[in-house]
Formats: structure tokens, sequence, C-alpha cells
């Protein structure tokens, strides 16, 4: 009977080594380390500067706020840089990540032209745990910036 537990034991231990290996989890899904790099000091000014002075932000409803989330692409890998968040200090409603090559845009354009083309580029990301009923309803009134997404 002890050496039937050691086997299994033995057999699990094996299993783990390998996933650890193959930098895998026990469930088959692959772990990756998540690498967040700031912003720099001009392009958080350049951002904050365009989402102070954009109708479209303006417009956000104060209690369901809009995450604006950059990243970039180093090796192959993404890469996080900062989020902003628009409206109350709470969870946001809304996800949008922009790749932040479309920063220096921001500088001399205006937020929803620069969102316009990084979604024609595959550059834009939309992410909600809210059903599109639920957002129609709470964003009713920022229905005038739907182009903006392309919708």
């Amino acid at each position: 009977m002890k050496k039937k537990w050691l086997v299994i034991g033995g057999i699990i231990l094996v299993i783990l080594i390998i996933c650890f290996i193959f930098n895998k989890s026990p469930t088959g899904q692959s772990v990756q380390q998540i690498e967040i790099t700031p912003l720099s000091v001009g392009e958080k000014s350049i951002i904050q500067q365009a989402l102070v002075s954009n109708e479209f932000v303006n417009d956000v409803p104060k209690d369901e706020p809009i995450s604006i989330r950059f990243f970039s692409f180093q090796n192959g890998q993404r890469i996080w840089h900062d989020a902003f968040l628009i409206g109350e200090n709470k969870e946001p409603t809304i996800y949008i990540i922009l790749h932040s090559k479309y920063i220096p845009d921001l500088d001399s354009q205006d937020l929803c032209s620069v969102i316009k083309r990084a979604n024609k580029n595959g550059d834009l990301g939309f992410y909600s745990e809210h059903n599109k009923a639920s957002l129609f309803i709470k964003y009713a009134g920022m229905l005038k910036y739907r182009g903006c997404f392309g919708i």
C-alpha cells in the first residue's frame, strides 16, 4: 500500500516538473509574466491634455467610468503601459486599449480621429463585462460618438 502511494506521488511530482519545464500550468494554459512599463512624463502629459480638452471625455457619465490603457509590443510580447480613468475613481465599466504608437498623434489630432485610425489599423481593443443593452442604456448620451469607434 505504501509503495502504491509512493508511485502515485512520484507520478504527480514528474507531471508538475514537466509542466514547470514547459512553462505550462497543470490546466494546460501557458503561464506568462506580464510586463508593465510606465509611460514617460511627456507621453502622460500629452494623454492628459488630450483627455482634458476632448468633448468625448466630457460626455462620459461620471458614475460609469471608462479606462483607456496603452500597450506596445517588444520581441513579440505585449507590453502594458499606464491606464487613464475617465469618470469617477471606481471600477471602469468599459476598458479601451490603444497602441502607444498613437500617443504623439494626440498632441496634434483629436482623440476621436486617433481612435478611428487605430481601430482601422487593428490597434484598438474594447472590453466590458456588461452586455450591449446595458451599455446602450448607460452611455445613451454618448451615441453621437459611435462613429468614433466605427459603430
